[in-house]
Protein backbone atom coordinates (compact mmCIF):
# COMPACT_ATOMS: atom_id res chain seq x y z
CA UNK A 1 0.00 0.00 0.00
CA UNK A 2 1.43 3.44 -0.92
CA UNK A 3 2.06 5.99 1.83
CA UNK A 4 -0.56 8.60 2.51
CA UNK A 5 0.05 12.14 1.34
CA UNK A 6 0.00 13.49 4.89
CA UNK A 7 2.74 11.05 5.85
CA UNK A 8 5.22 12.44 3.30
CA UNK A 9 4.60 16.12 3.95
CA UNK A 10 6.49 17.81 6.77
CA UNK A 11 4.46 19.02 9.71
CA UNK A 12 3.50 22.68 10.07
CA UNK A 13 5.62 22.97 13.23
CA UNK A 14 8.79 21.91 11.44
CA UNK A 15 8.07 24.36 8.60
CA UNK A 16 7.63 27.17 11.09
CA UNK A 17 10.97 26.32 12.72
CA UNK A 18 12.73 26.48 9.34
CA UNK A 19 11.07 29.82 8.54
CA UNK A 20 12.15 31.25 11.89
CA UNK A 21 15.74 30.13 11.34
CA UNK A 22 15.77 31.64 7.85
CA UNK A 23 14.30 34.91 9.10
CA UNK A 24 16.85 35.20 11.92
CA UNK A 25 19.69 34.52 9.48
CA UNK A 26 18.30 37.16 7.12
CA UNK A 27 18.07 39.65 10.03
CA UNK A 28 21.72 39.05 10.90
CA UNK A 29 22.77 39.65 7.31
CA UNK A 30 20.69 42.83 7.06
CA UNK A 31 22.14 44.09 10.34
CA UNK A 32 25.64 43.44 9.03
CA UNK A 33 25.17 45.46 5.85
CA UNK A 34 22.89 48.24 7.18
CA UNK A 35 24.49 51.66 7.66
CA UNK A 36 22.30 52.73 10.58
CA UNK A 37 19.22 51.65 12.51
CA UNK A 38 16.73 53.21 10.10
CA UNK A 39 18.40 51.52 7.13
CA UNK A 40 18.30 48.14 8.88
CA UNK A 41 14.65 48.48 9.88
CA UNK A 42 13.71 49.54 6.35
CA UNK A 43 15.49 46.57 4.78
CA UNK A 44 14.03 44.08 7.25
CA UNK A 45 10.52 45.35 6.61
CA UNK A 46 11.03 45.27 2.86
CA UNK A 47 12.23 41.67 3.02
CA UNK A 48 9.46 40.67 5.41
CA UNK A 49 11.80 39.38 8.10
CA UNK A 50 11.20 42.06 10.73
CA UNK A 51 11.08 40.89 14.34
CA UNK A 52 7.69 40.33 15.88
CA UNK A 53 6.25 43.57 17.25
CA UNK A 54 8.31 45.89 15.04
CA UNK A 55 6.12 48.45 13.27
CA UNK A 56 7.88 50.47 10.60
CA UNK A 57 5.53 53.47 10.87
CA UNK A 58 6.38 53.97 14.55
CA UNK A 59 10.12 53.68 13.98
CA UNK A 60 9.96 56.07 11.00
CA UNK A 61 7.97 58.63 13.01
CA UNK A 62 10.46 58.51 15.89
CA UNK A 63 13.37 58.86 13.48
CA UNK A 64 11.73 61.83 11.77
CA UNK A 65 11.13 63.57 15.10
CA UNK A 66 14.72 63.01 16.15
CA UNK A 67 16.14 64.39 12.92
CA UNK A 68 13.66 67.27 12.65
CA UNK A 69 14.44 68.72 16.10
CA UNK A 70 17.90 70.18 15.22
CA UNK A 71 16.52 71.84 12.10
CA UNK A 72 13.96 73.79 14.13
CA UNK A 73 16.66 75.14 16.40
CA UNK A 74 18.65 76.54 13.49
CA UNK A 75 15.58 78.32 12.17
CA UNK A 76 15.10 80.11 15.46
CA UNK A 77 18.66 81.37 15.37
CA UNK A 78 18.22 82.58 11.82
CA UNK A 79 15.06 84.49 12.70
CA UNK A 80 16.74 86.08 15.69
CA UNK A 81 19.61 87.20 13.50
CA UNK A 82 17.23 88.57 10.92
CA UNK A 83 15.30 90.43 13.60
CA UNK A 84 18.51 91.94 14.94
CA UNK A 85 19.49 93.09 11.47
CA UNK A 86 16.16 94.76 10.86
CA UNK A 87 16.26 96.54 14.21
CA UNK A 88 19.78 97.75 13.49
CA UNK A 89 18.70 99.05 10.10
CA UNK A 90 15.68 100.87 11.49
CA UNK A 91 17.71 102.44 14.30
CA UNK A 92 20.32 103.60 11.81
CA UNK A 93 17.64 105.13 9.60
CA UNK A 94 15.96 106.91 12.49
CA UNK A 95 19.25 108.27 13.82
CA UNK A 96 20.18 109.52 10.37
CA UNK A 97 16.81 111.24 10.01
CA UNK A 98 17.04 112.88 13.43
CA UNK A 99 20.59 114.07 12.82
CA UNK A 100 19.57 115.52 9.45
CA UNK A 101 16.62 117.33 11.04
CA UNK A 102 18.74 118.75 13.83
CA UNK A 103 21.41 119.90 11.42
CA UNK A 104 18.76 121.59 9.26
CA UNK A 105 17.26 123.32 12.31
CA UNK A 106 20.63 124.55 13.48
CA UNK A 107 21.46 125.75 9.99
CA UNK A 108 18.21 127.72 9.83
CA UNK A 109 18.79 129.27 13.24
CA UNK A 110 22.30 130.39 12.30
CA UNK A 111 21.11 131.97 9.05
CA UNK A 112 18.36 133.98 10.79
Amino acid sequence: MPPKVTDTRPSAESLHAVEAETASAARRIVATYADDLMDGVTLMCMLGVEPEGLIYRHVAAEHEEATAAPKKRTRKKATKKAAKKTTKKTTKKTTKKTTKKTTKKTAKKTTK
